[in-house]
């Protein structure tokens, strides 16, 4: 865009902003640009502005621009009345009292409409939307886009540096005059805000039609000619010098000619698989030491209770090693197994006695009835035999084959024959006491 016009009523420039209109009660500020927009008859505009004050409620607003001639004073947001062309309107202050305010308005003219602030222009405008534009962290942009008689306007929320645009309004079949003149205005009333442009950015568009031509068709084919002649000499010219180079130099071209970056870099496949390679490595000596460990609890818990049936102390793990406290926790786990185990033949032994009872009163019934008593008493033995056998071999099972962990162990045979003394001593004191009993009966 061409230079703006400055110097209209209020407005003041800086390096880094256009302050339209300061924060003071009724003052005015235009700035239009002074060349007419003749590139397309498409456009999009990027603004960015900041409208802000002391008050909770500011005034009055800021005017967007796009006639057919070059705007002035007056008191439509500072700009002048009847104009033709659009105009976009950010009001900030509510005069209808509709609580509808700040809001975006359109508003278009064909110079012979008056805008009516009283009402803020509501049978006037095209289109609206509310937005809050003031006080805002960030600069509030704004984007115009005019194309194929289309007009959208996008606003962004002011929140955040990035902007975020939101649609604020569409409108069609609009027609406006062509080779027209970009501006904005301010102004301020009772109650005043500071009106500020910090960037006001136009762009051509384009139909499919109607785009440009790009830079680089619009060259000439002979002056491209020459430009490939002259890189294809200085290309010649390159690997003369290289060859000469290689020719003075065997050393360093032969250092360059082997100097291989995969040797120094590895890519992204390599990496991944040297990755898995040492997370393999490490998993398996994590196993070997494992499998150290185990080997080593094993031998010292064989040693311990090889000794402890001799009578003698334990000896030290192998290595020199001490238990550790996993491995008094499974020393420990051993022995409850092994207490399980004495419980379950204790039981076994309970049950025996309990039959022995009943074979003893099966026995006293058989004396009185007479007759059944020997192929009853066989049974019964063959019975008490069958429990003795479970008895062996959940003892076998417990022992595993080998000597008891940490006890010392009975033989099978001495087991069994203290069972049946047992047993004997038992069934002698019932059958003795049943025989008291009948004496007194009869």
């Amino acid at each position: 865009m061409g230079p703006f016009r400055f110097g209209f009523g209020d407005a003041i420039a800086s390096g880094e902003q256009l302050r339209l209109a300061p924060s003071m009660r009724s003052r005015k500020g235009i700035a239009w640009n002074k060349r007419a927009f003749v590139e397309s008859e498409n456009f999009q505009v990027d603004i960015a502005l900041k409208i802000g004050g002391q008050g909770r409620v500011g005034a009055d607003g800021l005017g967007i621009w796009y006639t057919s001639q070059l705007g002035a004073l007056g008191p439509v947001f500072g700009a002048n009345d009847f104009w033709t062309g659009m105009g976009l309107f950010l009001d900030s202050f509510d005069n209808d009292g509709q609580k509808n305010n700040p809001q975006v308005s359109l508003m278009l003219n064909d110079g012979t409409r008056s805008y009516d602030h009283h009402t803020d222009g509501s049978q006037q405008i095209l289109s609206s939307c509310q937005r809050d534009f003031r006080n805002k962290p960030y600069p509030v942009r704004v984007r115009i886009e005019y194309m194929k008689n289309v007009l959208t306007v996008h606003v962004d929320d002011g929140m955040q540096s990035t902007p975020r645009y939101e649609l604020c309004m569409r409108a069609e079949n609009i027609f406006l005059p062509r080779n027209g003149y970009f501006g904005v205005s301010a102004a301020t009333g009772g109650l005043a805000d500071d009106h500020d442009i910090l960037d006001f950015s136009v762009f051509s568009l384009f139909n499919e039609q109607q785009k440009p031509v790009p830079a680089a068709e619009q060259i000439p084919q002979q002056e491209k000619q020459k430009y490939d002649e002259e890189f294809e000499r200085q290309m010649k010219e390159y690997e003369q010098e290289r060859a000469k180079f290689k020719e003075q130099h065997p050393d360093k071209v032969k250092e360059d000619d082997e100097y291989d970056p995969n040797k120094y870099y590895e890519d992204a496949t390599a990496r991944e698989l040297r990755l898995i390679y040492e997370s393999q490595n490490a998993i398996h000596q994590v196993m070997q030491n494992m499998d150290q460990r185990l080997a080593q609890i094993q031998q010292s818990q064989l040693t311990g209770v090889a000794q402890t049936g001799g009578g003698a102390a334990p000896a030290p793990v192998a290595g020199g090693a001490s238990f550790q406290q996993h491995e008094k926790n499974e020393v420990i786990t051993s022995l409850r197994d092994l207490t399980q185990s004495v419980r379950d033949m204790k039981q076994y032994v309970n049950e025996i006695f309990t039959k022995t009872y009943n074979i003893d009163q099966k026995m006293q019934q058989g004396g009185a009835g007479g007759g059944g008593v020997d192929s009853s008493m066989h049974q019964k033995v063959d019975s008490l035999l069958n429990e003795l056998r479970t008895v062996r071999a959940s003892q076998v099972q417990t022992n595993g084959g080998s000597a008891c962990p940490n006890v010392q162990c009975i033989s099978s045979t001495i087991f069994i024959l203290i069972i049946l003394f047992q047993s004997a001593i038992i069934i002698a004191v019932v059958y003795l006491r049943s025989k008291q009993d009948k004496a007194k009966f009869y």
